[in-house]
């Protein structure tokens, strides 16, 4: 029995290996057994991954963030140990160098998040930094941020015993705070834990809270102290809130330990004297001893902040349109926070603003919303699922979609609204291709770069690549792997004006960190392109790479270059001098198909004996492609045999095979040459005997 297959969809990508049997499912028709260094595309078929250009030597880079302000103005953070540079990927330029606070240590954990000119940074043992350029991006600063009125934490607060008076109470005004001296003990009054009184001309501060204990009577509750310090100011009180009257007066000035001077950020009710344990002193939420937040992000013109070491749950919102207001009110427009309340939420590792404010944590995942405008009086927070985040890999927007990887790190889900549930919805992604990140120890960076080919790229835990052609529209999600010829640190992709994004890698090759750019102009990995002067090339520049191909592309052709080893020089043939060639790395595309499947489940096929009489490729400018290790000869009659050859589009065939059992039938379609590679679809005469 004969039969003919097609295959020209790839839209499932590369399978594990535990669905090599499951012929019934429809992914096994449209997957692959194998697919190294090509990519799925949403046309159909499979071609040749870009290769790389080398752009410079960038010793030390650990991580690579976009600052965008538009597809025109886009430019690329090196981050450094104490340093970052900014790129420009236009002129290929470092623009300048700043000093930063990150170690090597913490730039792997910082989060940020960009508005137009400004971008925030975040890490939970630094402070909030800024990141500013101006409009004519000549002038670049990185500073902490300065707070008009940062987040406090009222759940540390002082409620000192001791009678207090503001000398005023309108907002804007700068006023003292002046106390009263030490009030003497009272058996009637209750005693709190730090309380200073006097008794018998001498200061008593309560050891615990206590009531009628005599102070010279039990050393177990009063403690003998040489003055009244500990009941009034201190020096690191400058920059917290007096809460006083119904009021707030921020301090800006320690006068004494009894008098302070301040602003007055909210109008007190009433001009009088405080009562002992009525009037607040409110500490900074932010500190090097509380921590400061590990996330950020923008939500409806508000800053938010979110999990400091002593509150690891909660969510801070700055006023509207104020990034650095967030004294809380029930006014509308004004600073709240919220606290996520669940068994699951665990600390908050990342924020994302989409429908909400997206809270992902190591146990589940949180939205926060409200009915209407979000107000501090109508915020709520919810969960909406439970599969939990991996602490290491920062999110990824990809259309309406946030990819993150679940907790442990291997698996990939995407995060979005679903109308008929009414909610979030994380279903996983890399069901069918579960292997690639159980096999590289994790995915510990996601990038998406929309065009050309709207890819998301995925950095594993051993520096090689995976990658996701991704289109809901086509329902298109196919994973397959890449190998760069070194250790990946760091992806990240900027948008153009006009044509492909442009996407930038950090690679260690032998030792040292190389900053190339991921280019389909590049069909090596490292390339760098000369324009000869004679015919000798110095050996040295290329110390980086595994091995040096050479190609040369003029006008429509593209050929390779054969080269002689001359010593320290590489030598090719005179006649290519003034001509720009090409130098790199090569890699190899590999696309192994799977066998067949020629009967219906629970029926098979895959014992029988078969032979591929014939197979028909149908390649869209290719050169240099091989089937089962044999070079593919796609010359026509019209072509110069001797001369440079033109890419080949359109249909060839290939005969010849040999009897197997169907499921050992041999299809590897692999290319190992600095040349270009599209297969769009391959047709397979098989005979068949069912004996």
């Amino acid at each position: 029995m004969k039969t003919v297959i097609m295959k020209n969809n790839f839209s499932a990508g590369e399978l594990a290996p535990t669905l090599y049997t499951r012929t019934d499912i429809q992914q096994y028709s449209n997957g692959a057994k194998r697919l190294r260094n090509v990519f799925p595309l949403v046309e159909g078929g499979v071609r040749k991954r870009p290769g790389t250009f080398y752009r410079n030597l960038t010793a030390g880079a650990i991580r690579l963030i976009p600052f965008i302000v538009n597809s025109s103005s886009a430019y690329l953070l090196i981050l450094k140990n104490t340093s970052i540079q900014v790129y420009n990927p236009r002129t290929k330029t470092v623009v300048t160098t700043l000093a930063s606070p990150y170690t090597a240590a913490q730039i792997p954990d910082i989060q940020y998040v960009q508005y137009r000119f400004e971008m925030f940074i975040t890490h939970s043992a630094v402070p909030v930094q800024r990141l500013r350029c101006n409009e004519a991006f000549d002038n670049w600063a990185l500073d902490a941020f300065v707070f008009t009125h940062p987040p406090i934490d009222s759940d540390n607060a002082r409620y000192p015993f001791r009678k207090g008076t503001p000398s005023g109470g309108d907002i804007g005004a700068f006023v003292n705070f002046t106390l009263d001296a030490v009030t003497a003990w009272s058996n009637t009054q209750t005693y709190l834990l730090g309380d200073v009184v006097t008794y018998s001309g001498a200061y008593y501060q309560a050891a615990r809270d206590n009531t009628g204990v005599q102070p010279s009577t039990s050393v177990a509750d009063w403690v003998v102290v040489p003055n009244a310090d500990g009941a009034g100011f201190t020096v690191d009180d400058v920059g917290r809130y007096v809460d006083v009257n119904g009021g707030l007066i921020k301090i800006t000035k320690f006068n004494n330990v009894n008098s302070v001077s301040g602003e007055v950020v909210k109008k007190l009710d009433a001009v009088i004297k405080a009562i002992e344990r009525s009037w607040i002193i409110q500490p900074l939420a932010f500190n090097s001893t509380d921590g400061y937040p590990r996330c950020c992000t923008y939500f409806k013109q508000r800053l938010v902040f979110a999990n400091t070491k002593k509150a690891p749950n909660k969510i801070w919102f700055s006023a509207v349109g104020a990034n650095g207001t967030f004294l809380e009110t029930t006014e509308d427009g004004d600073a709240f926070s919220i606290v996520s309340a669940s068994g699951l939420s665990n600390s908050i590792l990342f924020l994302e603003a989409q429908r909400g404010v997206i809270c992902l944590t190591s146990g589940g995942e949180f939205m926060v919303d409200s009915d209407g405008g979000l107000t501090p009086t109508t915020v709520n927070i919810a969960e909406h699922s439970a599969y939990g985040a991996y602490a290491v890999t920062r999110p990824e927007r990809v259309g309406n979609e946030l990819l993150f990887v679940q907790r442990g790190g291997e698996r990939v889900r995407a995060l979005t609204y679903r109308y008929e549930v009414d909610g979030l919805v994380s279903p996983e992604i890399s069901t069918l291709a579960s292997h690639i990140g159980e096999d590289h120890l994790g995915v510990s960076q996601i990038s998406y770069q929309q065009e050309p080919e709207s890819i998301v790229w995925c950095v594993l835990g051993d520096g090689k690549v995976a990658s996701i052609t991704f289109n809901r529209d086509q329902e298109v999600l196919a994973w397959a792997q890449h190998d760069f010829g070194g250790s990946v640190k760091s992806v990240c992709s900027l948008p153009t004006a006009l044509g492909s994004d442009q996407a930038f890698m950090l690679i260690e090759r032998k030792g040292n960190i190389y900053l190339e750019q991921i280019s389909f102009d590049a069909y090596l990995d490292s390339q760098v392109d000369i324009t000869l002067d004679g015919n000798m090339i110095s050996k040295s520049q290329f110390d980086r790479l595994n091995g040096i191909s050479v190609y040369c592309e003029d006008g429509e052709t593209v050929t390779e270059i054969e080269y002689i080893v001359d010593g320290n020089f590489l030598q090719v043939d005179a006649g290519l001098s003034g001509k720009t060639v090409s130098f790199g790395q090569t890699f190899e595309c590999v696309a192994e198909l799977f066998p067949p499947e020629l009967n219906q489940s629970p029926l098979s096929s895959m014992m029988h004996k078969a032979k591929v009489d014939r197979i028909a490729f149908f390649f869209n400018k290719t050169l240099g492609a091989s089937i089962n290790g044999e070079l593919i000869e796609t010359f026509t009659f019209d072509d110069n045999l001797l001369g440079p050859a033109k890419p080949y589009t359109g249909f060839h065939l290939e005969e010849g095979g040999t009897w197997e059992d169907l499921h050992k039938v041999p299809l590897v379609i692999s290319h190992n040459k600095p040349l270009p590679f599209h297969l769009q679809a391959i047709t397979m005469q098989l005979s068949i005997n069912e004996k």
